[in-house]
């Protein structure tokens, strides 16, 4: 650890370097994530806007329902989604019981002869 210490104080360069390809792998990893978070305030700024310039007074009263809308939206849709996937995985499941029934089936018949 004292030689990666010594070896980094004696090049920065290297530290430069490090902290480079660093920065490069959070970016790739965060890119999608920052774009998600854009998209989503925009929205949320195109939503307010709309409120706001339909009727000023009502405006924080028409984003509370919308916000609590979503919420219970998303809500529902987690639900359902929960449900789907377990679902698929009891099918999953099943299919695999039946393929290896099939399996010891077939070669239950080849051994017979």
């Amino acid at each position: 650890m004292k030689g990666m210490m010594d070896y980094f104080s004696s090049h920065p360069i290297a530290v430069m370097a490090v902290a480079f390809a660093a920065l490069l792998i959070i970016y790739f990893l965060f890119k999608q994530l920052v774009k998600m978070a854009l998209l989503l305030v925009l929205i949320a700024l195109a939503v307010g806007g709309y409120y706001y310039f339909k009727s000023p007074r009502k405006a924080p009263q028409n984003i509370r329902e919308t916000i609590h809308d979503i919420r219970t939206k998303t809500g529902e849709v987690v639900e359902t989604g929960k449900r789907v996937y377990q679902k698929g995985k009891d099918v999953y499941q099943k299919s695999r019981e039946m393929t290896k029934e099939a399996s010891e089936f077939f070669t239950k018949k080849e051994e017979k002869p």
